[in-house]
């Protein structure tokens, strides 16, 4: 602020999976989010990894944060295997793009990918594969986390549904990661 510049956006995956599926502490993004916008950025919730029901008791991990974000990126399990992304915003976000100049994308707007993705939509609701994600986690967890007491060589077990990270570590020194354990386990 101190230069005359402004914050753009703050993006963020609503469970950090990329850092190994690390969960950000409860009202993380509900203090940010208000911050970022007072500084005149835009929230970007990334849920390329997270989103479609994934997490279990949410459709969308932000949600577990009770935010609601300007822009959402979304991604993976949208084609479950085609590849297909997207970026859902407000009205209000959307008519800023409304400016005179035109947007060009070589594959955007695909009707063989949207038909894919409507239909990915259609299974996930229809096979109640976030009811399943919920219940399947929960049980998931629980049993790591019950067999990390049993071998030391599982450290920590977080996650939320099917969004599931177990540490593997040396036992006598929990911080350090040993893969090796888990190979001959």
């Amino acid at each position: 602020r101190k230069r005359g510049s402004r914050l753009a956006a703050f993006f963020c995956e609503s469970v950090l999976g990329c850092a190994g599926q690390i969960m950000l502490p409860p009202g993380y993004l509900a203090a940010i989010y208000p911050l970022v916008r007072e500084a005149g950025g835009v929230c970007v919730a990334d849920e390329v990894q997270t989103g479609f029901g994934r997490v279990g008791e949410h459709y969308w991990a932000f949600q577990s944060q009770g935010v609601v974000p300007d822009v959402v990126t979304l991604g993976k399990p949208m084609g479950n295997g085609f590849p297909l992304a997207a970026v859902v915003t407000t009205h209000a976000m959307a008519r800023t793009f409304h400016n005179g100049m035109e947007y060009f994308n070589t594959f955007g707007g695909s009707n063989l990918a949207c038909a894919v993705g409507l239909e990915v939509m259609q299974i996930i609701e229809d096979e109640k594969l976030q009811e399943n994600a919920l219940r399947v986690g929960n049980f998931l967890i629980s049993r790591l986390r019950q067999l990390s007491k049993q071998y030391p060589f599982l450290g920590h077990v977080r996650g939320m549904g099917l969004f599931i990270g177990v540490e593997v570590v040396v036992p006598d020194h929990p911080s350090q990661p040993h893969a090796r354990n888990l190979a001959e386990w």
